[in-house]
């Protein structure tokens, strides 16, 4: 019998789109941790090279059916947030879909996410990916080199609690002074321009301020905002011991994901934006904190060591604010 050579061509093409789809699915990374989400990246091109464009596509699925995740919770101002850090916390970067182009049908229905990013250098970089979803918050990770980048480099730190930042002066008060892991502390986030306090803070993705913390050695990452008296509120339910711990935790963080969807309103102007943050190991954090003064978003960065509980410490927060 003998086999018509369109035949061959046709069994030939589909082995080689078999291939191409199969090469592209090794090409996804894909997020950690695990869990009930799977989400997946995918870099166009595949090895991305610092100062050229590369195109982020994510897609969100359910773990155990592949199916895309749904009705995706608006907090604060975006279905997702992207958190990219260089690893020696010499850059930092914010992203959105949204900043780029408005999401489309298909995007909804398939839960995809894209937008475009340039790696100022080469280097050991992190993605961290922030949604919200039946009212709660979700991250997933992912870490990325770029170009040729070897070890992680050594980076010299600026650990002064008073900056210059372009046009502004920014300080950072912390309560209790030195931080203790595991306990809470309270920092204050203060800016001048030109040496006069600012007082035209506005509203930035739905909050005072945005801001993205990590150890130095990559982990525990932390997503916080300002302060305000609703969220005081909420975190006062972590102090009533008629509520079993469990179902306190979990109700906690249910009414933070509520307050991050609800309609924003601006509660400090400036100078000054308190924040609250309990950093989890003892360690020194690189914290990157967002602010608009004049509605323009501007970048200040700060270090801060936290110490290890020792028998007698100081753990009290000081009142640095009005809250």
């Amino acid at each position: 019998m003998i086999v018509p050579m369109r035949y061959w061509i046709v069994v030939i093409s589909a082995l080689v789109l078999l291939a191409a789809c199969a090469e592209d699915e090794d090409r996804r990374l894909e997020g950690r941790p695990g869990g009930p989400y799977r989400l997946t990246l995918q870099l166009d091109p595949g090895a991305p090279r610092p100062g050229e464009e590369t195109q982020f596509n994510f897609q969100l699925t359910h773990t155990q059916s592949g199916r895309p995740v749904r009705e995706l919770q608006l907090a604060h101002e975006r279905l997702m947030h992207h958190f990219i850090v260089n690893l020696d916390f010499s850059s930092f970067a914010h992203v959105h879909h949204e900043d780029f182009h408005p999401f489309t049908d298909s995007d909804r229905t398939e839960t995809r996410v894209r937008f475009p990013y340039r790696f100022p250098k080469a280097g050991h970089y992190r993605i961290v990916s922030e949604f919200a979803h039946q009212d709660r918050l979700w991250t997933k990770h992912f870490d990325i080199e770029v170009g040729a980048p070897g070890p992680v480099a050594s980076v010299p730190v600026d650990s002064a609690r008073a900056r210059r930042f372009g046009d502004y002066t920014a300080t950072l008060r912390v309560s209790p002074q030195t931080p203790v892991a595991g306990y809470e502390t309270e920092l204050v986030l203060e800016i001048q321009r030109d040496g006069a306090p600012v007082t035209d803070l506005e509203l930035y993705l739905g909050s005072e301020l945005h801001a993205a913390v990590w150890r130095d050695d990559g982990k525990y990452f932390g997503h916080l905002h300002s302060h305000t008296p609703r969220v005081a509120a909420i975190i006062e339910l972590a102090h009533d011991r008629g509520i079993e711990p469990a179902l306190r935790g979990a109700r906690i963080a249910e009414m933070l994901v509520q307050l991050m969807c609800l309609d924003a309103e601006l509660v400090f102007s400036g100078p000054t934006i308190p924040m609250r943050y309990v950093f989890p190991e003892p360690g020194r954090y690189h914290l990157f904190l967002q602010a608009a003064p004049k509605g323009e978003p501007e970048l200040f960065q700060f270090v801060v060591d936290a110490v290890p509980f020792v028998e007698g410490i100081d753990t009290t927060m000081h009142p640095l604010s009005d809250l």
